[in-house]
């Protein structure tokens, strides 16, 4: 349960195994291993609605990255759907075909996008871990993005801070120019060295400032970009500008 996965609303958040990036930073690699989860009947979410129906507002999915199952994603949203909840979509948007098959479902809401670097082949695959997919995955968020504008969906871009990795500012200007007339609010995610960092040497180093965080925050806002937010562990979540 959570009130912080979709802000201004009680939310469910079902967790998915599997991953096809790498990311540096990445704080869930435990879930990176498609076999990390356990297959569960459906009755299993659908027993949790039953039991929260009274509170909740909506469910998120998440993981990993729940485009990896999108059978199993579709059947979910659609038990969340007939219970009248809301519906987020938390992905890399790295997988085109679904991205396209969940987008144009009708079952999703909102949509929350990890834009993890500028749409280009090399900061993206730097960043993925996945050089080798660099393009494609910048192509596939693109059509993501595109996308969503086109049928109405209310989007979200989220990209984490890590130092060396994301906290440069043409970096964040060259995101916040791509995102800007398709994304409904920005997320500088503030990168924490506590949990499974993938990258060993990485987890070795603090989190940005928080005025390093309002820093970039400003490069994004400079762009005409609005709705910019940053997040960290000790302030939450602040609006910027």
């Amino acid at each position: 349960m959570s009130t912080i996965d979709w802000y201004g609303n009680v939310s469910l958040v079902v967790f998915f195994a599997g991953c096809n990036l790498r990311c540096l930073y990445c704080q869930n690699s435990g879930l990176i291993p498609l076999g990390s989860g356990r297959t569960v009947p459906l009755s299993v979410l659908r027993d949790r609605l039953e039991a929260e129906k009274m509170i909740l507002d909506a469910v998120v999915f998440t993981g990993g990255e729940p485009l990896l199952q999108p059978d199993a994603l579709l059947e979910a949203a659609k038990l969340v759907k007939s219970y009248g909840f809301k519906v987020m979509l938390d992905t890399n948007g790295s997988i085109k075909p679904d991205v396209e098959r969940m987008l144009t479902s009708g079952l999703f809401d909102r949509i929350a996008l990890d834009v993890k670097a500028p749409l280009k082949q090399g900061p993206m695959g730097k960043v993925t871990g996945r050089p080798e997919l660099g393009a494609s995955i910048a192509e596939s968020v693109e059509y993501c993005l595109e996308l969503s504008k086109e049928l109405g969906l209310e989007m979200e871009v989220r990209t984490t801070i890590a130092p060396g990795v994301s906290d440069d500012p043409e970096f964040i200007r060259e995101i916040a120019v791509a995102i800007l007339g398709r994304s409904h609010a920005y997320y500088l995610q503030q990168f924490d060295n506590v949990g499974e960092v993938l990258d060993k040497n990485l987890k070795l180093e603090h989190p940005p400032s928080r005025e390093e965080m309002i820093s970039l925050a400003n490069i994004a806002l400079s762009t005409g970009l609005r709705n910019v937010y940053i997040k960290t562990r000790q302030n939450g979540l602040e609006k910027v500008g």
